[in-house]
């Protein structure tokens, strides 16, 4: 019981590396204890076990926003996100490399929550703990993979130094500056010219629904904050500040905003929600000077159970789906716009925890990246804090500067090397501007992806897996009277012959 408890305090612990509280080093002090009491057990289900507890306690803050949505879905949510980031984990290996099991377990099982369930549930990443500490450069080469797998060797290096094992301490903060050395490479991107952007926020009220809300004051307030704009300008407005019933080109709300593009001479990224009764479209639109609609972008990444109902008629026999009336359409292709400003890589709103999602269209020819979302579901700090860390993350790994706007907050502006230029408080009514540069190339991350690192760390599991201790090479749990001694934390009745092996 006892280990159980301290799993799960550092996993709280961790979880204070996340936005609102930002103690990028709990972050790292976690996962030296979660190494520290599973590096010495062989049992592959103990081992699961007391991740599992680490991770539940790691979760049950970090993506606590999920009541605001749906309470029983919290419920659910916590258990299933820790058993995939625990599954790697039955894995030890021999004991000179549980620190190489350790950190490519956590890889492997945040790649794969990239993934399942639904597409993926990103949320609460390790990673975006670490966005004001030392390991952010690495996302420049290593991508958000790059950036975990830093600091957890850099805990793993901790913990061996505690546990007095210098020499594997010494090998682990090695491996440390080397990751750091990584992030210093030239990220290979450079300016192809200047320009101002605007990013518009209305402000309102958090813990709003759109199914529930009053859509015109949206619509009014953007409208409002948007008549006194830099010429010339790029100007962001966020996802679904416009709600029209059916098509928005040719909509009295198109007719505004082409006014509004024309009398102040700016090229307008409007987020538009197109209905009818049964679906609707997530959209980004582009409104050149001259106010026609040259370019849209279609959100492909949906939020399960917030855009869409899985499983809709089932799920409907047992909850109230009103909050979620009617599905969104995916669309389809690369995170892409072309404006008459310059071309630019596109996320709307949680699409920005997916970095294939922004990837796709910096490969595109994107010289930014524009993230629009809304954030006023919310009644805590917590989406838009990691929303924040999210877009910072993006920047670095694509070397591209990040204009964030939101109806209520964060709005924000980011340049390449992850620093918040601009930003916004929560709930106000402000126009962000800054003058940046649109730029080219491609830094490794983007030009690699996450697959090498995830490739990477699954041979290396795959090949500790079939790793067979030879006679009396097992290692003893309770060898250095350490606290996963403990009778309770045993899973069940053991099988005859002993420990189960990896």
């Amino acid at each position: 019981m006892l280990a159980r408890l301290v799993a799960v305090a550092a996993g709280l612990l961790s979880a204070l590396s996340l936005g609102p509280w930002g103690w990028w080093p709990l972050g790292v002090g976690g996962l030296g204890v979660l190494y520290a009491i599973t590096s010495q057990i062989d049992r592959p289900l103990r081992r699961f076990a007391l991740t599992w507890w680490f991770m539940v306690g790691y979760f049950v803050l970090g993506v606590a926003f999920i009541i605001d949505l749906t309470a029983p879905g919290y419920v659910i949510a916590v258990p299933t996100l820790a058993a995939i980031m625990a599954a790697p984990h039955v894995v030890p290996g021999p004991p000179s490399l549980r620190g190489v099991a350790f950190v490519a377990a956590l890889v492997v099982g945040e790649a794969w929550r990239w993934v399942v369930p639904f597409g993926g549930v990103p949320l609460g990443g390790l990673a975006l703990g670490q966005v004001n500490g030392p390991f952010l450069t690495v996302a420049s080469t290593a991508g958000a993979l790059g950036v975990l797998a830093t600091t957890a060797t850099a805990a793993v290096a901790l913990a061996e130094l505690v546990m007095g094992r210098r020499r594997s301490a010494g090998v682990a903060f090695a491996l440390t500056g080397l990751l750091l050395v990584t992030g210093s490479v030239d990220p290979s991107s450079r300016s192809v010219g200047d320009l101002t952007v605007a990013a518009v926020q209305g402000g309102g009220q958090l813990g709003t629904n759109a199914e529930t809300s009053d859509q015109q004051p949206v619509f009014t307030r953007h409208l409002e904050a948007s008549q006194d704009l830099p010429d010339g300008a790029l100007v962001l407005w966020p996802e679904s500040a416009v709600t029209v019933d059916g098509e928005f080109e040719g909509s009295r709300r198109h007719q505004q905003l082409a006014e509004l593009a024309r009398s102040t001479n700016t090229t307008l990224v409007v987020g538009v929600t197109q209905r009818d009764e049964t679906s609707f479209d997530n959209l980004s639109v582009v409104i050149a000077p001259d106010g026609s609609v040259v370019d849209s972008y279609q959100k492909v990444h949906l939020v399960p159970f917030g855009e869409y109902i899985p499983f809709r008629s089932f799920v409907g026999r047992f909850a109230d789906l009103s909050l979620v009336p009617r599905d969104a359409v995916p669309g389809e292709g690369a995170g892409y716009l072309w404006t008459p400003a310059g071309q630019a890589a596109i996320g709307i709103s949680w699409e920005i925890y997916f970095w294939e999602r922004i990837r796709s269209g910096v490969r595109e020819g994107g010289e930014l990246v524009l993230n629009p979302t809304l954030a006023s579901s919310y009644t805590t700090t917590h989406v838009p804090e990691q929303s924040l860390a999210a877009a910072r993350i993006r920047a670095v790994e694509t070397g591209r500067w990040v204009v964030q706007a939101s109806t209520t907050g964060y709005t924000a502006i980011v340049d390449p090397n992850g620093q918040v230029v601009e930003r916004s408080g929560l709930r106000e009514q402000i126009v962000l501007t800054a003058d940046i540069e649109r730029r080219s190339g491609e830094t490794l991350a983007t030009r690699l992806g996450k697959f090498p690192l995830t490739l990477l760390s699954l041979l290396a599991l795959t090949g500790l897996s079939l790793w067979r201790p030879g006679r009396g090479s097992d290692l003893d749990d309770d060898r250095d009277g350490t606290i996963v001694d403990d009778a309770d934390d045993h899973l069940g009745p053991e099988p005859a012959g002993g420990d189960l092996q990896a």
